[in-house]
């Protein structure tokens, strides 16, 4: 495992790891701890890789709604913090 991709694991719930492993498109709800305030760039950018459902500057938080591929997307952002599950909204695809 290189030093990147040891990073991006810190980076985001493992759970979320798990639901890509077993069904890559499954659709989740998360929530995305930035670094900083989010400014209207950083929602924005996030915006491009997920639905923005709720931002909550005074907490840097933002809530999302995503497929579980795309939130590994949005952790190799340098603002991003942490990203944690917080709903599983489709059925993942059995193996």
């Amino acid at each position: 495992m290189s030093i990147n991709e040891e990073s991006l694991l810190n980076k985001i719930d493992y759970r979320i790891i798990e639901i890509k492993n077993i069904s890559p498109s499954a659709e989740v709800r998360a929530i995305v701890i930035t670094n900083k305030q989010p400014s209207n760039e950083i929602v924005n950018d996030i915006s491009t890789i997920a639905k923005v459902e709720l931002v909550m500057p005074f907490l840097s938080t933002v809530k999302v709604k995503a497929k579980a591929k795309d939130l590994l997307t949005l952790a190799e952002k340098d603002y991003v913090k942490f990203i944690m599950l917080e709903e599983v909204l489709a059925k993942l695809e059995e193996f």
